[in-house]
């Protein structure tokens, strides 16, 4: 399977909750990493880091939608172009910015791992550090 295929696919089961479906898509060593700024930033680790990656984050938003407007790449990389639209649970503030995951391949076929761009993160630390109304 080609790897715009497989990223495709990781999406899917992402999306379902097909937890187990995703795991196994992924390399032993897989990470994730977030930027250094951000509450959940930093590297998330192992065959679960999706999972447990998504769970934190969520625990900021709410009403999430992200929208997937394209999937490029070759045998090495894959990169999704997204819109990511959250609520801050905080603050009830609607944020909406384009992100890029820029997913590496192994050779194995799995994904070895994936970095995380958001368009702004100025905007999504500001809007974690204002206090609830």
């Amino acid at each position: 399977m080609d790897s715009v295929a497989t990223v495709r696919r990781f999406y899917g089961h992402v999306t379902a909750g097909a937890w187990a479906e995703a795991e196994a898509m992924v390399d032993d060593d897989f990470v994730i990493y977030e930027p250094e700024s951000l509450p959940y930033g930093g590297e998330w680790r192992g065959k679960d880091a999706f999972q447990r990656l998504f769970a934190f984050v969520m625990g900021f938003w709410r009403d999430p939608h992200i929208q997937r407007n394209g999937l490029v790449g070759d045998d090495t990389h894959v990169v999704a172009l997204l819109t990511f639209s959250v609520t801050v649970k905080a603050t009830g503030e609607r944020i909406t910015m384009p992100i890029t995951e820029v997913t590496t391949m192994l050779p194995s076929g799995k994904i070895g791992a994936m970095r995380i761009h958001y368009f702004d993160t100025h905007a999504l630390r500001t809007s974690l550090s204002e206090p609830a109304q």
